[in-house]
């Protein structure tokens, strides 16, 4: 998954085409002041107008010279500083396979698009109260900064907003823009152990076990016994005439499988989203063949895609409600 950028500057500026100046006013206010004049820059506004008083009261050129040298200063000083912020676009890499409350290793890349200019001192504070100093990003190239970021809910994720500021060159004031970032895709639900989930499981087991060791149960084929196999399933007449142990090996069919079916009418719908991905995620770390229900939606679970194909589809599933019409036969989708 790629997260990509979208500034909220432009969305702003969309806005004030057609709205007054109070309106632009405000929108300007609830985003908050991007440029802050630093001490520094204060003192050097104080020297800009005493400069400029001693040479209009005392009509010496030094002064004017200072007044005229001070004004350079604080106008590049503005410039460059909005320069090393344009020309940015950030990006979130996020692992393909990800989940929900555990925390994800993620790269944020900073692009430079300017092809000669650097951008240098820059300040990125995300979300997870986290601030990144970068000391430069050269011209036409990226970096990267490593991320863990933790979202709490599974599913489409929303924008995050990621903070840029810089003080280059001179540090008399601090110019940043803020970036909401897209995140593209939906996160797994969570396969964290949760309470009562472990119960469930070992109930499954048993049952499971039950059911593999019946005698009604069929052999496909003979192997070589393993370490862990059920003596139960030794052939004896077999293993006599060899020299190691031969058990029946029993190959489960379809009706053979455990079936997990997602109960869409659930009161508590989110747990059972949670449940249903701990079992499928355990049972396969297991190697238990399993067959996975959800309405319509049905997926045997044999390998490690098989696993990742439910989880993508717990991440957006949602409940559903049935309305049944007094008299008529025929359910309605609400």
């Amino acid at each position: 998954m790629i997260v990509y950028l979208c500034r909220q500057d432009v969305s702003y500026d969309l806005i004030e085409a057609k709205v007054s100046w109070r309106e632009r006013l405000k929108n300007r206010w609830q985003e908050g002041i991007r440029h802050r004049v630093t001490p520094l820059g204060a003192m050097m506004v104080a020297l800009l107008l005493a400069s400029g008083i001693l040479a209009i009261s005392t009509v010496q050129n030094v002064f004017f010279l200072l007044f005229s040298l001070l004004m350079a200063s604080i106008l590049i000083s503005s410039f460059v500083n909005r320069l090393m912020l344009a020309g940015l676009e950030i990006r979130l890499r996020v692992p393909e396979h990800a989940m929900a409350r555990e925390p994800i290793a993620c790269q944020l890349e900073i692009e430079n698009k300017k092809r000669w200019i650097a951008s240098f001192a820059l300040e990125i504070v995300v979300p997870v109260a986290r601030r990144f100093s970068v000391p430069c990003v050269e011209g036409g190239l990226k970096i990267s900064v490593p991320l863990n970021v933790e979202w709490t809910r599974r599913g489409g994720q929303d924008p995050m907003v990621v903070e840029l500021s810089t003080r280059f060159p001179f540090g008399f004031s601090v110019r940043r823009i803020r970036l909401a970032m897209r995140v593209h895709g939906a996160l797994y639900p969570s396969v964290r152990q949760q309470a009562g989930f472990d119960e469930v499981l070992s109930q499954i087991l048993i049952r499971q076990a039950e059911l593999a060791s019946g005698a009604d149960a069929e052999y496909s084929y003979l192997r070589e016994y393993s370490a862990g196999d059920d003596w139960r399933r030794i052939a004896w007449g077999k293993s006599a005439q060899s020299i190691n142990w031969i058990v029946r090996e029993h190959k489960p069919t379809d009706e053979d499988r455990l079936r997990i079916e997602l109960d869409a009418f659930s009161a508590d719908f989110e747990r059972s989203v949670n449940l249903a991905a701990f079992l499928v995620w355990e049972l396969h770390f297991q190697s238990k063949p399993i067959i996975f229900v959800a309405g319509d939606w049905e997926r045997p679970v044999a390998e490690a895609r098989d696993a990742y194909a439910v989880l993508e589809f717990l991440a957006t599933v949602k409940p559903k409600a049935w309305l049944k019409a007094p008299g008529d036969n025929k359910s309605v989708l609400l």
